[in-house]
């Protein structure tokens, strides 16, 4: 007897999805409602495209400015290599791209970094730690309005699912049909979901496939997985809204219920988050880094005079290079402290993320862009190699001399990309765990639409 009724229930449900396929079509505000999302996506993907073209452009300024520099010490002639290294020649190191940068192009950390055998730590604009759990409100990105944008757009076309049946007088009437509640209410939201999810993921692949850089190895991996963070994110805000309807009495409350949520899933909840951690892992004060660097230079200076009273004004550049790895090494416990500290902040935004959604989709589609902070610390990791490398490719060479002939011979930057089953990885656990929230919102929906059913 199971058969027929599960047969039964389904039939009622394709036809709660047929008739609600109907109204919605007769209605104007879905198509006014996607027309919206249509230019967001547009105007977010064209801006987006806009912030990597400019640090494209900056990065390829810096790469011209060091070709003229080696096109200046060819004509320079034979010198000292070690000065060489520290007064005439530089490397410029540039971030591995993402094929998704313009998700959410506006980072917080350098994409090139100059590399000369001085205190790469020390460079003009390096910020030894960055709040990771900041989210990128200042930037009208896809990642802006797939995080903020969209659940009002699903709030706009669920907050009446039941209540506003109710409020028109339809609902006795429906119920007069054989129709279980919960199957008219989960046939609705199932059909609305069905259009803006499908809806969603045509126009943003349409985009993002746009956006990508077509010569990526990875684009269709980064697209898969952004377009599958974004649709359990529109699922959760479906589930969201199907479980206030269920315990909800009226479609204003049913608004003000899903706003509220929304105020504290994506505002209120991050942003505690953010300063709870900044309370429980604090980095060292900004101060202490300050006076490390000053007395380190202050002591540079000194040995530097010293050196230059010994040699007759003019210090052995080989002898430099040692002083300034001494002195590095005095600000470098500072520095350990404030990526330890980072890394307690960040794994406290990993925990963060399963109880607010809006983490957990920001977090995904800024790793996907390649601006997080695991990119960030790849990237800082294979510069201290780089670092070291140059500075011994000089030193082994201090005392002789470096002809213009030996600038091909120059050690360069280059970092293996991330392997994409780690990105592949990171982006599941938060699309598993937006699905799993789903499906507990779903759950507890069910008992109060039962007992709705039964009040009618």
């Amino acid at each position: 007897m199971s058969r027929p009724r599960e047969f039964s229930t389904f039939s009622t449900f394709l036809t709660v999805l047929r008739v609600e396929a109907y109204n919605l079509w007769a209605e104007r505000t879905v198509r006014h409602l996607l027309l919206v999302l249509t230019v967001l996506v547009a105007t977010a993907a064209w801006a987006g495209c806009g912030h990597v073209a400019a640090r494209k452009a900056a990065v390829a300024d810096q790469q011209a400015a060091e070709s003229a520099q080696r096109a200046a010490f060819a004509l320079r002639g034979p010198t000292e290599a070690a000065a060489a290294g520290r007064d005439h020649l530089s490397h410029i190191a540039v971030r591995a791209g993402s094929p998704l940068a313009a998700i959410a192009p506006v980072g917080l950390h350098s994409e090139a970094v100059r590399i000369t055998t001085e205190s790469r730590r020390l460079a003009p604009g390096q910020t030894p730690l960055i709040g990771p759990t900041a989210l990128a409100t200042g930037a009208f990105d896809l990642a802006f309005v797939f995080v903020y944008l969209l659940p009002f757009l699903i709030i706009a076309l669920t907050y009446d699912l039941l209540a506003g049946e109710r409020e028109r007088g339809t609902l006795a009437l429906v119920m007069s049909q054989p129709v279980a509640l919960r199957t008219f209410v989960l046939g609705k939201a199932a059909l609305r979901a069905l259009v803006v999810i499908g809806s969603t993921v045509f126009i943003t692949g349409a985009a993002l496939w746009g956006v990508a850089d077509a010569l990526h190895p990875d684009r269709l991996t980064a697209v898969a997985l952004a377009l599958a963070a974004v649709a359990t994110y529109a699922l959760f805000w479906f589930a969201a809204a199907v479980l206030v309807n269920a315990y909800g009495r009226s479609a204003a409350g049913n608004a003000l219920a899903l706003v509220g949520l929304w105020l504290v899933l994506v505002v209120v909840l991050p942003g505690l988050g953010r300063v709870a951690l900044e309370v429980v892992y604090p980095p060292p004060p900004r101060t202490a880094l300050t006076h490390q660097i000053r007395s380190a230079a202050a002591e540079l200076e000194e040995q530097l005079r010293d050196l230059e009273g010994d040699h007759g004004g003019t210090a052995p550049a080989g002898r430099l290079l040692a002083v300034q790895v001494a002195v590095d090494a005095r600000i470098e416990p500072v520095l350990d402290k404030f990526r330890e500290q980072q890394t307690k902040q960040q794994a406290g935004v990993d925990t963060l993320r399963f109880f607010s959604p809006a983490v957990a989709l920001h977090e995904a589609l800024v790793d996907l862009a390649g601006s997080g902070v695991t990119h960030q610390r790849r990237f800082e990791s294979e510069l201290d190699r780089f670092h070291a490398e140059w500075r011994a490719h000089f030193a082994a060479r201090a005392g002789s001399v470096l002809s213009p002939d030996e600038l091909t011979q120059l050690p360069r930057f280059e970092a293996p990309p991330e392997p994409s089953s780690a990105l592949v990885a990171r982006v599941s656990v938060v699309v598993l765990s937006l699905l799993a929230t789903t499906g507990l919102l779903i759950l507890f929906a069910i008992p109060g639409l039962r007992r709705a059913g039964r009040l009618v």
